[in-house]
C-alpha cells in the first residue's frame, strides 16, 4: 500500500503509483517527504531550480504530513508515574 503524505489517498502498490503518475518525494526546505499523489502534485508542488519538487511558498509550514508519526504513548491520567534519576555516586 503507497499513501500519499500530503492528503492520505492510497494506492495497492508501487506500481500503480508509478503508472498513476505518483512522485516518490519532494521537500520542504531541506526536510523530504513523501510520497505524493498527482493531485497534491499538481496544486501544491512546484519543481525547484535544482529539478527536485518542493512544496510551494504559499503552503510552507502550514501542512502536517500523513507520515509523521503521532504520539505512541498517550497519556494516561490515571497511570501512576514516578521520576527516574539516573546517576553517578562517587565515593
Amino acid at each position: 500500500m503507497v499513501k500519499c503524505a500530503i492528503c492520505g489517498m492510497e494506492v495497492e502498490s508501487i506500481e500503480a503509483a508509478i503508472q498513476s503518475n505518483w512522485i516518490p518525494g519532494f521537500f520542504e526546505y531541506d526536510e523530504e517527504h513523501g510520497p505524493a499523489c498527482p493531485s497534491c502534485t499538481e496544486h501544491l508542488l512546484e519543481v525547484a531550480d535544482d529539478g527536485e519538487f518542493e512544496l510551494r511558498d504559499e503552503f510552507r509550514g502550514k501542512i502536517v504530513y500523513m507520515e509523521e508519526e503521532v504520539e505512541e504513548e498517550p497519556e494516561c491520567e490515571d497511570c501512576a508515574m514516578e521520576d527516574v534519576f539516573l546517576g553517578f555516586i562517587l565515593n
